[in-house]
């Protein structure tokens, strides 16, 4: 349906960099909808927060939900920017690592972006324009030291998805990725039990010693980098990868965060 009315789509919506990319698209009004997609309850609520906000509680795991909610979207505006951040992670020593647990986090972290660009790029490219951004992680550059195996996979799976993209949807489809370091975000914090988290505090204090900011990283401001390559700004610019971390990829990768998690069981003889 032709239509004047623009999107931006924005996965993993309802909190850290998934709101805050949110918040950056609305409070510029650079769109007449933003459409915030997120399998959890309370994106109802981030979404009230967004002008222009709408919500579509659907995991991106999910192929047919997420291509009926870009349908559904695509009915009364036209979707130019898209931002793939929807993502879990979880640590698991890989002689645990079981297949299920393996395609859990693949189906989100990978297939999910796939599952998104699937169904909104090829209309950005028959419409010749539109911008999709895809969130990686440190972890799919260098390996996670917090995370699984499976997750340094699936965020490494990301950094080719953006170049393969980057070259099949040119010149009409521009696709970059932003890659975060440690973020103050929700995802992989302990809260009161720390050993249901992926860092400890003694870690994340040690690893923020070797960042060269010296900070956690803020959503806003890896939000700021996301608004960025989905603008005009970057208008020549595709198929780039852009670490968003303070630096943190020029320190070296110890296991620091979760001592205990890293020990490997004894060799038997």
């Amino acid at each position: 349906m032709s239509t004047d009315r623009t999107a931006v789509l924005v996965t993993g919506a309802a909190r850290g960099i998934g709101y805050a990319t949110a918040e950056r698209f609305a409070r510029d009004d650079d769109y007449d909808v933003v459409a915030m997609l997120d399998v959890a309850d309370d994106v109802h609520d981030a979404a009230a927060d967004i002008e222009g906000g709408v919500v579509y509680q659907v995991d991106v795991s999910d192929h047919d939900a997420v291509r009926d909610a870009v349908a559904d979207l695509e009915v009364d505006a036209s979707i130019e920017a898209a931002v793939n951040n929807a993502g879990i992670s979880r640590y698991f020593w890989i002689e645990d690592l079981e297949p299920e647990e393996w395609d859990a986090v693949l189906d989100v972290n990978l297939k999910g972006q796939y599952n998104v660009a699937r169904w909104v790029t090829p209309r950005m490219y028959r419409r010749g324009r539109g911008s999709l951004v895809n969130v990686s992680s440190g972890a799919g550059t260098r390996g996670s030291v917090s995370g699984g195996v499976h997750y340094s996979a699936s965020k490494a799976g990301v950094l080719g998805l953006t170049r393969g993209l980057a070259k099949q949807l040119s010149p009409h489809v521009r696709v970059n990725c932003v890659v975060p370091g440690l973020v103050q975000t929700t995802i992989g914090q302990a809260g009161d039990d720390e050993d249901q988290g992926l860092w400890t505090d003694d870690g994340i204090e040690r690893m923020l010693g070797m960042v060269p900011l010296q900070r956690y990283g803020q959503p806003e401001e890896v939000a700021d980098v996301i608004h960025f390559f989905a603008g005009d700004g970057a208008s020549y610019v595709t198929g780039s990868v852009v670490d968003v971390n303070g630096g943190g990829h020029l320190a070296p990768t110890q296991e620091f965060l979760m001592p205990e998690k890293s020990l490997k069981p004894e060799v038997e003889d």
